[in-house]
């Protein structure tokens, strides 16, 4: 669902010159976070949420059966000593506007370091849209798991893999994390 509302925007974003424009933010979804999850395939799964059948959209933590256009492999902490504080360090440093994205700046929502999660809204620069990036550790896997998923509309632009992708090559070369890639050396 698309609401309008004043922008808010985030304070670090590339500039002010949409801040005061209606944002169309969407409504955050109230289903965020590590839960108990219903699989199309096998019974259940613990993690984050799926995503929907709309192209704007990646995750890891469902079954890749339950809908593999969608799901990614997790992602892998050097040596399994990396930690959600990897991922944090990233955020903390993201590159506003990067490959014309997130223009609209970031904000992290919550981060809980011991439970091994992190959730972050990053919001586009024009249309002030919102969307929601989460980060798990999930011990059953022994990888992270990623969700990257647009609140409105149905394609993204590829929006949320290039965002992926930047946080992705940031842990690879800063942490020494590694990924799953598929034949077009992409995560999806």
């Amino acid at each position: 669902t698309a609401t309008t509302a004043p922008a808010n925007a985030f304070e670090n974003r590339l500039n002010d010159k949409y801040a005061d424009a209606p944002a169309t933010t969407g409504t955050q979804p109230k289903d965020l976070g590590v839960k108990t999850r219903k699989s199309r395939t096998e019974g259940s799964y613990v993690g984050l949420k799926m995503c929907g059948n709309s192209p704007n959209c990646l995750a890891s933590s469902n079954p890749y059966a339950d809908l593999p256009v969608r799901t990614i492999e997790g992602w892998n902490a050097a040596n399994n000593g990396g930690s959600i504080r990897d991922v944090k360090k990233v955020i903390d440093t993201y590159e506003v506007g990067h490959d014309d994205i997130d223009g609209g700046g970031y904000k992290v929502m919550e981060y809980d370091e011991k439970e091994n999660y992190l959730y972050v809204q990053f919001q586009s620069y024009k249309a002030g849209y919102i969307d929601d990036f989460e980060c798990w550790y999930n011990p059953k896997k022994g990888q992270f798991d990623v969700r990257s998923s647009s609140r409105v509309g149905y394609s993204d632009l590829g929006v949320n893999n290039l965002r992926l992708e930047y946080i992705a090559r940031r842990l690879g070369e800063e942490f020494k994390w590694t990924f799953e890639r598929s034949g077009n050396g992409m995560l999806a």
